[in-house]
C-alpha cells in the first residue's frame, strides 16, 4: 500500500478535520464571523439631500465580477487569463473628501447601509483613525486593526501584539471571507495619510474600501483610484434638513413651516454646512419657544469670528451660540469633559470630572446630547463623544475658563475613579469573588468586558496623569492595570505603562515606586524577551529599593533574580554565557545582602566554571559559598559546597585538600541520612587516593562506598565499585593501574587546558580511556578519573513569589558532560 498522505494548506473557519496517516498538522483557525455582526457606527437619524453624491458613491460601490472563464481560441484565453489576474491583484478602493463638517461620514455611513442592505457585502467595519490617534498610546494603524479585528469577530485574546501580527491576521480573514463568497466593506474614517491608509486596504477585489478624509489624497496606494468630493448643502437641501429635523424632533412644530423665509436666512447663516445646521437645530429642539428668524438674526450677528469668509468661523459661530445658552453647570461639564483621555466616556467618567453625583450627570450629558453639543457613542460603548471639531472647542474654553488647578483637580477625580474601578475589576480574577455592595460589577465577564472597552483610555490616563504631574494617580493607576494586561497578553501595552509610571515615580522622587515599576519592567522582559534583558531592570529596582529602605523588595528582587537565571540555564548551553548572567545576577544579589541567595548562585558559577576547566575560579567561587554556608549552619548547602570545591580542587592537581573535602563531605552525608550522596563521595575519594598512589587509602574508601550503596539496594553500583576494588589487587595490576590514572589524569588536565586557551562551548571533551593504546599483559578496567559521579540533587530553591510559568524549556541536564560532579540547587 502506497503512502497516504493529508495535506492541508491555508486558513479554516471552524473545526478541521482530517483522516489516514496524519504525521504532523499545522492549522490557524480563526473563529468565524458572526452574522450578526455589524461594525458600522450609528448614522444620523435625518439625511437629507445629497442623492446625485449617493447614487455616484453606490455606482462605484457596486461589486467587481471577475472575468469569465475562457472557452475560445487559446489567445482569447490567453487574455482572459491576463484579465483574470489583472483583476485577482486589484481591489476596490473609493476616496471622499471634503473640508470639515459637510457631512461626510453620515453619507458614506448611508451609502454603506445600502450597500449591506442590496447583498453586495456580508458586512461592514469601520475604523475611526482620527479617534485612534487621540485616545491611544499606540500607532493609530495598531489601534484601528485591532477595532476592524474586533468587528470581525476576532476575539481580544486572539488578536496579535504587534502591528505586522495585526496586518496579517486582518488581510487573512478579509480575503478568506472574499474567497468564500462573503466580502467586506471597509470604511476608515478622518484619514489624514496614506501611512495611515495604506496597511487598512482589504486584499481581495471582492472587498472595497471606502476612505473618508479631509485631504485629497491621490498618491501611493490611491493614486488611480475613485474620488468623490463632498461640499456644502444646495440652498433647498440646507432648507429641507432644518425642515425635516425639526419635524422628527416634534411632528407638531411647525415654526419652519410658518417662515420658510427665516429657515432659508437660517441656512445662509450657517453657510449651508450640515454641522452648524445641526447645531442650530438642536437650539430650536431645546427652546420650543425661540422662532427662527430669532435664531437667524443672533447666529448672524455672532461676534466671535476669527475670520469671517471662512468656514471655520460659521463653525465656531454655531458652537459659540449653542455654548453660549447653557446654564453654568452645564456648561462647566461641557468643558471639563475635554480633559477626559479618551473617546468615549459614560455618566460615571461625567460625574467624576464634574465632582457631581452620577444621577446629576446623567441628566446633564442627557442635555448635551440634545442641544446635539454630544453625540452617542453606540451599543458598544454605551455613553457619549464629542463630535468632530466641538472637542477641539471644548478644549480651548477649559483652557481659558478654567484654572490650572481646576483642570488638574478634575483629572485627579478621574483618575481616582479609574484605580478603584481597575481595583474592583481585579478582584473579580479570584476564585472567591463575590459581588460588593454598591459595587460596579456582578460578575468577572462583566468586569472584564469593562477593561476590554477601557484599556486604552487607561492608558492614556496613565500618560495623562504624568504630562499633569499627578505622580501618585499615575503609578497606582498603572500597577493596577499590569495584571489586565498580562492576562491579555498586551506585552507592549505593560511596557508602555510601566515606563510611564517609572517616569512619573522618579519625577516625583519616590524611590520605592519606581523600584517596583521597575521590577515588573523586569518580569515583563524575563517573559517576553532574551531572560537576559530583565537583568538589569532588576538591577535598578534593587538600587532603588534600597535607597527607599525596602528590605521587602530588596529580597523580592532577589527571587526575582534567582528564578530569572534558573530558567536561563534551563535553555542556554553555553557555560561562558552562563558565566556573563550568573555574575551579573550574583553582583545583584550582593546587594540585596540575602546570603542564601549568594552561596546558591556561587555553587552554580562555580559549576560552570568547572566545565570551561577553570578550575581555580570553580575553587574560588565554592570556597566562598561553603564559607557562607558555614556561617548559616546550613549542612546540607556546607556538604554540597565541600564536594563541588573538592572537585575543582582535584582538577587544580590539590589531591590532599580534595581528599579532605571529599572526607568532610562523606561525613556530613552520613549525618544527615543522605545515603547515595555518602557512597558517592566515598567512592569519589577512592579515586583521589588512587590517582595519589595511595592504595591502601584507596581500597577503604571503594569498600565503604560499595557497603553503602548494598545497604541502599543499589545493587548495579555497589558490583561496580567492588569490581575496582578486585582490579586493584596484585602488584603488577596495581602499578599498571596507577600509571594509567596518572596517565589519564595528565591527558584530562591538557584538555582542559586548552579549554580555557580556546571556545568555551560546553563542558571540556571525556578522555578515551588509555589514549587508543592497548594495555600490553592485562586487560584492566580502569575507572574513568574524568568521570567523577553526579550527586542527586539536595533540595530544591526556595519560592520566592514569581512565577514564570511553563515555557517549554528542557531542564539542560542532557548537557550536563563534564569531569567532575556538580551539586546544583535544583
Amino acid at each position: 500500500m502506497g503512502d497516504i498522505r493529508n495535506e492541508f494548506s491555508g486558513m479554516a473557519f471552524g473545526p478541521v478535520v482530517q483522516a489516514g496517516s496524519i504525521d504532523s498538522v499545522f492549522v490557524t483557525v480563526f473563529p468565524a464571523p458572526s452574522q450578526e455582526v455589524d461594525g458600522l457606527p450609528r448614522g444620523p437619524a435625518v439625511f437629507v439631500g445629497r442623492e446625485q453624491q449617493l447614487d455616484a458613491l453606490l455606482a462605484d460601490l457596486s461589486p467587481r465580477k471577475a472575468p469569465k472563464t475562457p472557452v475560445h481560441s487559446r489567445s482569447t484565453r490567453a487574455a482572459r487569463r491576463q484579465a483574470q489576474r489583472a483583476w485577482a491583484a486589484g481591489h476596490t478602493v473609493l476616496v471622499l473628501s471634503g473640508p470639515a463638517g459637510v457631512g461626510k461620514t453620515a453619507l458614506v455611513l448611508r451609502a454603506a447601509r445600502e450597500t449591506i442592505g442590496r447583498r453586495w457585502y456580508l458586512n461592514g467595519i469601520y475604523a475611526d483613525l482620527g479617534d485612534a490617534s487621540k485616545a491611544s498610546a499606540e500607532p493609530a494603524v495598531f489601534t484601528a486593526l485591532g477595532a476592524l479585528l474586533h468587528s470581525l469577530g476576532v476575539a481580544a485574546p486572539q488578536v496579535g501584539a504587534t502591528t505586522a501580527d495585526r496586518m496579517a491576521q486582518y488581510r487573512v480573514t478579509v480575503s478568506t471571507l472574499a474567497k468564500r463568497g462573503k466580502p467586506v466593506l471597509v470604511v476608515l474614517d478622518n484619514v489624514s495619510s496614506l501611512d495611515e491608509v495604506e496597511p487598512l486596504l482589504p486584499p481581495h477585489p471582492r472587498n472595497c474600501a471606502v476612505v473618508v478624509s479631509r485631504h485629497r489624497l491621490t498618491h501611493g496606494a490611491l493614486m488611480g483610484v475613485r474620488h468623490h468630493a463632498l461640499g456644502l448643502f444646495e440652498p433647498a437641501e440646507a432648507v429641507a434638513f432644518v425642515t425635516r429635523a425639526l419635524a422628527a424632533a416634534d411632528h407638531d412644530d411647525a415654526r419652519a413651516a410658518a417662515d420658510p423665509d427665516a429657515v432659508r436666512r437660517l441656512s445662509e447663516a450657517c453657510g449651508r454646512l450640515p454641522l452648524a445646521l445641526d447645531l442650530a437645530v438642536g437650539e430650536l429642539v431645546a427652546d420650543r419657544r425661540l422662532p427662527v428668524s430669532a435664531l437667524a438674526d443672533r447666529l448672524r450677528d455672532a461676534s466671535r469670528l476669527v475670520a469671517p469668509d471662512s468656514g471655520a468661523a460659521t463653525v465656531r459661530a454655531a458652537f459659540e451660540l449653542s455654548y453660549t445658552r447653557l446654564p453654568a453647570a452645564q456648561a462647566r461639564l461641557f468643558r471639563l469633559l475635554s480633559l477626559h483621555p479618551g473617546a468615549h466616556f459614560g455618566v460615571e467618567e461625567a460625574a467624576s470630572l464634574g465632582a457631581l453625583p452620577a444621577a446629576e450627570a446623567a441628566v446633564q450629558l442627557m442635555d448635551l446630547f440634545r442641544v446635539h453639543l454630544l453625540a452617542e457613542s453606540g451599543p458598544k460603548y454605551g455613553g457619549y463623544r464629542f463630535q468632530g471639531l466641538l472637542r477641539s472647542y471644548a478644549t480651548d474654553l477649559a483652557r481659558t475658563e478654567e484654572t490650572d488647578s481646576e483642570r488638574t483637580a478634575a483629572v485627579e477625580r478621574l483618575l481616582d475613579y479609574y484605580v478603584r474601578t481597575v481595583e474592583e475589576a481585579e478582584t473579580w480574577r479570584g476564585p472567591a469573588a463575590t459581588s460588593a455592595e454598591g459595587g460596579m460589577f456582578t460578575g468577572s465577564r462583566q468586569a472584564l468586558r469593562w477593561l476590554d472597552q477601557q484599556r486604552l483610555t487607561l492608558i492614556e490616563a496613565v500618560r495623562t496623569a504624568g504630562a499633569l504631574g499627578l505622580h501618585g494617580p499615575a503609578v497606582r493607576l498603572a500597577l493596577r492595570l499590569t495584571g489586565y494586561l498580562e492576562l491579555r497578553c498586551r506585552t507592549g501595552d505593560r511596557l508602555t505603562v510601566l515606563e510611564l509610571a517609572a517616569t512619573a515615580a522618579h519625577s516625583a522622587g519616590d524611590h520605592n515606586a519606581e523600584a517596583e515599576c521597575r521590577r515588573r519592567l523586569g518580569h515583563v522582559h524575563a517573559q517576553s524577551s532574551p531572560v537576559s534583558s530583565a537583568l538589569p531592570y532588576y538591577g535598578n529596582a534593587m538600587t532603588l529599593f534600597l535607597l527607599g529602605g525596602d528590605s521587602d523588595g530588596a529580597r523580592a528582587v532577589v527571587g526575582d533574580v534567582l528564578a530569572l537565571l534558573e530558567r536561563y540555564r534551563a535553555h542556554e548551553r553555553d557555560s561562558g554565557t552562563l558565566i556573563i548572567r550568573y555574575e551579573a545576577g550574583l553582583a545583584i544579589c550582593r546587594q540585596g545582602g540575602d546570603p542564601a541567595a549568594v552561596a546558591v548562585l556561587l555553587n552554580d558559577l562555580g559549576n560552570f566554571h568547572q566545565r570551561c576547566g577553570a578550575h581555580h575560579r570553580a575553587a574560588g567561587c565554592h570556597a566562598e559559598a561553603l564559607a557562607l554556608r558555614e556561617q548559616a549552619r546550613d549542612l546540607a548547602g556546607v556538604a554540597e559546597s565541600l564536594a563541588n570545591l573538592a572537585n575543582a580542587q582535584r582538577g587544580k592537581s590539590d589531591d590532599r585538600n580534595a581528599a579532605t573535602g571529599y572526607e568532610r563531605a562523606a561525613a556530613l552525608f552520613r549525618e544527615l541520612r543522605e545515603s547515595r550522596q555518602e557512597a558517592q563521595a566515598l567512592e569519589n575519594l577512592g579515586l583521589v587516593h588512587l590517582q595519589a598512589r595511595r592504595i591502601r587509602l584507596a581500597r577503604p574508601a571503594f569498600e565503604q562506598a560499595a557497603e553503602v550503596f548494598e545497604r541502599e539496594g543499589m545493587q548495579g553500583d555497589a558490583e561496580r565499585v567492588r569490581a575496582r576494588v578486585e582490579q586493584l589487587r596484585g602488584r603488577s595490576a596495581r602499578r599498571r593501574a596507577i600509571g594509567m590514572a596518572r596517565h589519564q589524569a595528565a591527558h584530562v588536565l591538557g584538555e582542559e587546558h586548552e579549554s580555557r586557551r580556546g571556545s568555551s562551548r560546553g563542558s571540556p571533551q571525556r578522555s578515551s580511556g588509555t589514549g587508543g593504546r592497548r594495555p600490553d599483559r592485562i586487560d584492566i578496567d580502569v575507572p574513568d578519573l574524568d568521570d567523577v559521579i553526579d550527586f542527586t540533587e539536595l533540595g530544591t530553591v526556595p519560592d520566592y513569589g514569581l512565577d514564570y510559568g511553563d515555557d517549554g524549556f528542557d531542564d539542560g541536564t542532557d548537557d550536563m558532560s563534564g569531569d567532575d560532579l556538580e551539586f546544583d540547587d535544583d
